[in-house]
């Protein structure tokens, strides 16, 4: 029940980004998946790993960078 509880808020925050209700379905219930893989991979908690797979996800439907990724991106006409 909680499983399903957190695919839901996660497809909110997907639709809230212009995905169709069932892509942002999909869409939260891979991420979700990732988010269990990365815990046990590196033995992280599971906020860790959501926290961090969200914020690439809002970053990239804005078409930025994450802010960590930013620090060390040179522009390719600079």
């Amino acid at each position: 029940m909680i499983e399903n509880e957190e695919i839901e808020q996660v497809a909110r925050l997907f639709f809230d980004l212009g995905a169709e209700k069932k892509q942002a379905s999909r869409m939260a219930s891979q991420l979700l998946k990732r988010v269990n893989q990365l815990c046990e991979q590196r033995n992280i908690p599971k906020t860790q790993a959501l926290q961090g797979l969200l914020e690439t996800a809002i970053c990239g439907a804005k078409g930025e960078l994450r802010p960590t990724d930013q620090a060390g991106f040179e522009p390719l006409d600079g």
